[in-house]
């Protein structure tokens, strides 16, 4: 991880502004996610998926949150998946049943390598690689 990147670790919600740069690292699909994303019946439900995905990959957090998303973004997007996009819509918006959501993020996780956190990761031979990933980020981020 770069130091650019690490200024996105543990955002809750999107930027109001990403550089066409930052669009293209964190909401380009490998062909793995782009299958996943296919998979999804409706227009909406494949942007919603793919924004769940980079939102996952950029920050390391679930998208829950319900604020605009950058018009340049859902372009983006929709040209990746030869879809309609939106010129202005929130996330919630873009889904029908509250439960595609929930639906969404485990399938990000899902994409992404995430796993969720369990009593087994909690060994202690485990803490040592933790540690110093955070370690890292703590000096990244103490670097002016």
């Amino acid at each position: 991880m770069t130091k650019w990147q690490a200024t996105f670790l543990g955002l809750k919600h999107l930027p109001r502004e990403l550089s066409g740069f930052e669009i293209e690292a964190f909401f380009t699909f490998t062909l793995a996610e782009r299958q996943l994303i296919e998979e999804r019946r409706r227009p909406a439900l494949k942007l919603g998926l793919a924004l769940q995905i980079g939102f996952l990959r950029m920050s390391g957090r679930l998208l829950d949150s319900v604020r605009i998303v950058p018009p340049a973004l859902w372009r983006h997007l929709g040209e990746q998946f030869g879809v309609q996009a939106p010129d202005l819509a929130s996330l919630r918006g873009m889904y029908r049943r509250h439960r595609t959501v929930y639906e969404h993020q485990e399938l990000a996780c899902t994409a992404l390598g995430f796993h969720p956190l369990t009593v087994g990761i909690l060994d202690p031979c485990h803490f040592r690689p933790l540690q110093m990933v955070l370690n890292a980020i703590a000096e990244v981020r103490a670097t002016p």
